[in-house]
């Protein structure tokens, strides 16, 4: 094993377990807080905009955050961003009636989407300060399967530890405990780590309110927001059509939670060796077939297959587009690139489940997915587009492999 691979082998099975800690100061609250807000009696309606309201912030808060990794450095972004998962918990300790005062959970998910918005931008930038060039692909996966991990294990966690207890006290303490904990992890390893890396001379990005922004980043960012659009109109409406047609949307989440893992690895190594357009293509292809069988489909066989074939395609899709994403950029703008990636998925999640509510409203959910299919076909032209800023694109992502 080379010296290059063993640091990036470090790295990763470091933060893996660090930032799936850390990200429960978001993730564990996503099951818990509905679940103690239904038991106060709070309106359905009501809790979905409490919830949401993370998701909302989340969108200027990775844009000012971005611009502030520029400015400041991510491990001071990543500090901030822990401290604020920590506020959000600790908010949350108190024995709270959800029927008395909804403001203490609406602070707390503010906080909470304040902190995932500055943690996002800030984590992939200190990575790929300290990782090989080379190895980018292998490295971004592993930090994706991080973002996996933390969704998957943290909800049943917290409910687990939630009980049948009306307030969220004791998953506070768990949560404030990991947040520590894997900011502590997290932290003092990429703070040893960059202190022995010298950052590379780079062309200055344009700025505009203190976000800079490169005409090579247009074509990713795209494609990210075109590709997702779909996962928002799965997670608004495929639970209810599941139930309609008399089964379970869970083992659709599940197989593309396991999928999204078993593909992270291979998907890196495959970027850090191949033009992302072709890994790109593969996975939208993937994904449209997916959305076919959501379709005509929805028994369990097809939910699994389907499931199947939408995370393996994120796979092959996002873990590219952020390589190339790091390729285009350099320490000085590297945090408003993946910045305004975290908008983009954020827009495009709601795009997918706010915006498509119309077309729900008179095509159904079969409907909003074939109007994400034509989204999916204009990323695949975007994807495959011979522009002089692909090429570009490849060129550099040649030159460090080679």
């Amino acid at each position: 094993m080379s010296r290059d691979t063993a640091a990036t082998a470090r790295i990763g099975f470091l933060h893996v377990l660090g930032q799936v800690a850390l990200q429960g100061g978001f993730y564990g609250f996503v099951v818990s807080m509905p679940v103690v807000l239904s038991r106060s009696g709070v309106a359905d309606a009501t809790i979905g905009i409490v919830v949401g309201i993370a998701a909302v912030v989340q969108i200027p808060a990775a844009i000012v955050g971005g611009a502030l990794v520029d400015r400041f450095g991510p491990i001071r972004l990543l500090a901030v961003g822990a401290l604020s998962y920590a506020a959000g918990a600790c908010l949350l300790m108190p024995p709270l009636n959800g029927s008395e005062s909804l403001v203490p959970f609406v602070v707390a998910r503010v906080a909470q989407g304040i902190g995932f918005g500055l943690i996002a931008p800030a984590y992939f930038a200190a990575l790929i300060e300290v990782s090989a060039a080379s190895r980018r692909g292998i490295t971004l996966a592993l930090a994706a399967s991080a973002q996996t991990l933390s969704l998957t294990i943290m909800p049943p966690l917290s409910l687990l530890v939630l009980g049948s207890r009306e307030h969220l006290t004791g998953v506070s303490l768990v949560v404030l405990a990991l947040v520590l904990t894997g900011a502590t992890l997290v932290i003092g390893r990429l703070r040893g780590m960059r202190a022995s890396t010298v950052p590379a001379p780079g062309r200055a990005a344009a700025r505009r309110f203190g976000i800079a922004m490169r005409r090579s980043w247009a074509p990713p960012l795209a494609i990210i927001l075109l590709y997702l659009v779909h996962w928002g109109s799965i997670t608004a409406y495929l639970p209810q059509r599941a139930e309609q047609a008399g089964t379970d949307a869970g083992v659709f989440f599940i197989a593309d939670g396991l999928a999204v893992l078993a593909s992270r690895i291979p998907s890196g190594w495959l970027a850090d060796r191949l033009a992302s357009r072709w890994l790109v293509l593969s996975g939208l292809i993937a994904t449209a077939i997916a959305l076919c069988l959501l379709t005509l489909w929805v028994t369990v066989p097809g939910l699994i297959i389907a499931g199947v074939l939408t995370g393996g395609g994120s796979g092959l899709v996002v873990t590219p587009l952020y390589v190339d994403l790091s390729h285009l950029s350099d320490e000085g703008d590297r945090g408003s690139a993946f910045a305004l990636a975290s908008a983009a998925l954020a827009g495009a999640l709601v795009i997918g489940s706010v915006g498509a509510a119309p077309v729900v409203a008179v095509a159904g959910f079969g409907g909003a997915l074939m109007t994400t299919l034509v989204a999916l076909g204009l990323a695949a032209v975007v994807a495959m587009a011979p522009t002089s800023e692909n090429r570009r694109a490849h060129q550099i992502a040649h030159t460090v492999k080679h």
